[in-house]
């Protein structure tokens, strides 16, 4: 009893797992050299319409053009971050956000970039 009510609490925010195709605008943090890349963005909102706008709107602020929005959108707790990457991003977990900067970060309201899958321009 003493545990559960004094123990770490459990974050519960649900997170949007939203994939984009982006490409490059001018001033992007994408290097130029780069066509462009597939991303997942992590954010919350109240659906999945308001969590997508967010990360609309950091690509943009970053200088990325979302070719398209790719499908399917996922969701999460933000607490299963850990387990999260470790079965889909393996080889990238040490580039990553940890556990708790991910927490902070989704808290916060700030939108969370997985690795970018990127190519050369065609």
């Amino acid at each position: 009893m003493l545990k559960k009510l004094f123990g770490k609490k459990e974050n519960t925010e649900k997170v949007f797992i939203i994939p984009f195709h982006v490409k490059p605008l001018e001033n992007s943090i994408m290097p130029p050299e780069l066509g462009g890349a597939y991303v997942s963005c992590y954010a919350t909102g109240e659906t999945y319409v308001e969590a997508t706008e967010k990360a609309l709107q950091k690509l943009a602020e970053d200088g990325l053009h979302p070719e398209e929005i790719l499908q399917p959108i996922n969701e999460m707790l933000a607490s299963d971050w850990s387990v999260h990457i470790n079965e889909q991003w393996k080889d990238y977990v040490s580039n990553l956000p940890t556990q708790s900067e991910f927490e902070a970060s989704i808290i916060s309201g700030k939108v969370v970039y997985g690795p970018f899958g990127s190519y050369n321009p065609d």
